[in-house]
């Protein structure tokens, strides 16, 4: 297959390093004009795939009592994959069976969206699990058919040019949701790069561990502060799982310090560091997921709330003085945490 990944950030030349091993596969740069080195002077890429993230041995912190643990990390320098980058005018020129977004699409520059309407490829997949992302990429892309793909590896830019992403072998790229039909056919043509699973396979998950993201970028990246304020993420994600599936699932601060531990002990990256650094740049990202949530329970509660009546004479949905659908009063964590990543987002 010919794939296109818009964006030559970590996702974008990851993504492009694995698929490239059995199809084309290059990147283009996330604004129509791109002063980075990669797109401007360059024409090609080196993510590198390592074994692990640590650069060294790592000293646990206690947790529920217990003993630091000091554990040697896997080494490994890893190998690097040639990722062609280019700008939009070389691509223009060619037909393309998959682009894949890894810009949110409302995000999208006016320039890099026409390219990509001009282009008319089959299907666009978006990586932004944000509420409303696909819809918005469906109205901005008629011509295209949308799925969602959820990143299964972990990647970051270490420098301007430099990327490095850690992959479990044998494992998919992407998570692969949409229409059943397409995402089959292009299971057939992409063979294990990506695995096809229903909606809220991709959904669910974000509702239950980015409330601790978000409590992790309220606190200013501080993974010790994160371990000792658990509560109120915990009750978060109950609510948003809650919003998502509409089943209430408790969750316990201890049962997340727990996930945590295991986290830090099992899987071979720094997580204290690296999710501080990864999910700082994507805070106002974040506080959109919780949003999305808090609109999903308001429009339950709506729901809920409002008598059956006839057809003929349903009511419309009842909405607060200013429009706008009313937060439900369960909801309350989620709500304080979303207020609280906002005054850091906004200041």
């Amino acid at each position: 297959m010919k794939v296109v990944f818009q964006g030559a950030g970590a996702i974008g030349l990851a993504a492009a390093a694995l698929f490239g091993r059995g199809h084309e596969a290059v990147v283009v740069s996330r604004s129509e004009s791109s002063n980075s080195d990669a797109v401007r002077g360059r024409s090609a890429a080196y993510p590198r795939r390592v074994r692990s993230f640590r650069k060294g041995p790592v000293c646990r912190e206690p947790v529920f009592g217990q003993r630091p643990a000091r554990r040697e990390p896997v080494q490994g320098a890893g190998t690097a994959r040639r990722v062609t980058v280019v700008d939009w005018a070389a691509v223009s020129s060619e037909s393309w069976d998959l682009v894949v977004l890894t810009t949110r699409p409302g995000d999208l520059d006016e320039g890099v969206a026409a390219s990509i309407v001009a282009l008319r490829p089959g299907i666009i997949a978006i990586t932004s699990q944000v509420d409303g992302d696909r819809s918005i990429a469906a109205s901005m892309f008629p011509d295209s058919e949308i799925l969602v793909f959820s990143p299964a590896l972990l990647s970051e830019r270490t420098t301007r040019r430099k990327v490095r992403y850690w992959h479990p072998p044998g494992m998919p790229v992407f998570m692969a949701s949409g229409r059943r039909e397409t995402v089959r056919g292009l299971r057939r043509r992409l063979g294990g790069l990506i695995v096809g699973v229903p909606a809220f396979v991709i959904s669910a998950p974000p509702a239950v561990f980015i409330p601790y993201v978000a409590e992790l970028s309220a606190r200013e990246g501080s993974w010790a502060s994160l371990r000792s304020h658990l509560r109120r993420p915990s009750r978060a994600a109950s609510e948003a799982v809650h919003a998502v599936t509409g089943v209430r699932m408790p969750m316990s601060d201890r049962g997340a310090g727990f996930v945590l531990d295991a986290l830090e002990r099992f899987v071979p990256i720094d997580v204290s560091e690296y999710a501080g650094r990864h999910f700082g740049r994507h805070e106002g990202q974040t506080l959109d997921m919780l949003d999305g949530w808090l609109s999903r329970a308001a429009e339950r509660t709506s729901v809920r709330a409002q008598p059956p009546t006839p057809a003929m004479h349903r009511s419309p949905t009842p909405t607060s003085v200013a429009g706008q659908l009313p937060i439900p009063m369960q909801s309350s964590a989620l709500r304080e945490l979303a207020q609280a990543l906002r005054l850091r987002v906004t200041r």
